[in-house]
């Protein structure tokens, strides 16, 4: 599983090369790439941008699953994810992203996890894949009423992409109201994390580790 920051910032040089890997991994020429991009609406000036830089890294056809707004349709959607080499996942909200998901289309793409399909997510995407993120009625509350929500959870970690300019703050919370219960990792802009089938992580670029030690949230550089 491919856990990409994407790149706001910089040339995008990891990031590409990531995709690049992520694409190969499939071991398909020009693989079929299914685009789940809930999180950002099903937008289609940002699908658009993503599928050229998924060709430019190697994929073949690129289809939008059509889940959320007045084009949807579940049965087209699971026709793609049925016949794709890799799913991916863009970025946007990740709360959106979630909740766009029909359950089963989620148990369609919790099968494919299991059969050894590839997924690669990019910011938000990333986030999703997964085990949970907090959701907050008032951004202004200091989170203090802030509760998790399940995501995807195809990784038993908590994923947060580019906020090193705020310390990565709403990974900070997620871990605090896992009680401990999970550890979480920071993925700054054009860096990511390659999860292998066993849980192994191997990081690309300096990704930060975070922990609930004694009472508090602790982030620390990986070793």
């Amino acid at each position: 599983m491919f856990l990409l920051a994407g790149s706001p910032r910089g040339d995008g040089t990891r990031t590409l090369d990531v995709l690049k890997q992520a694409i190969a991994e499939t071991c398909v020429p020009r693989p079929v790439v299914a685009y789940v991009g809930t999180a950002s609406g099903d937008d289609r000036q940002f699908f658009n941008y993503l599928e050229s830089i998924l060709v430019q890294c190697g994929a073949g056809e690129v289809h939008l699953c059509p889940l959320v707004g007045r084009r949807a349709d579940q049965c087209l959607s699971k026709d793609i994810l049925c016949r794709c080499d890799m799913v991916f996942i863009s970025g946007g909200e990740v709360e959106d992203g979630i909740t766009g998901i029909p359950d089963d289309i989620k148990s369609l793409l919790a099968d494919l996890r299991n059969d050894g399909t590839v997924f690669a997510g990019m910011s938000a995407g990333t986030i999703m894949l997964g085990r949970s993120w907090p959701h907050w009625n008032d951004e202004d509350d200091d989170f203090d009423n802030a509760r998790l929500f399940d995501c995807l959870g195809f990784s038993s970690a908590i994923f947060d992409t580019h906020a090193e300019d705020d310390g990565f703050i709403e990974l900070r919370k997620a871990i605090e109201l896992s009680g401990g219960e999970a550890i979480g990792y920071g993925i700054p802009s054009d860096c990511a994390i390659i999860e292998n089938p066993d849980g192994s992580i191997v990081d690309v670029g300096d990704i930060l580790l975070c922990k609930y030690v004694s009472g508090r949230t602790v982030l620390e550089t990986m070793q």
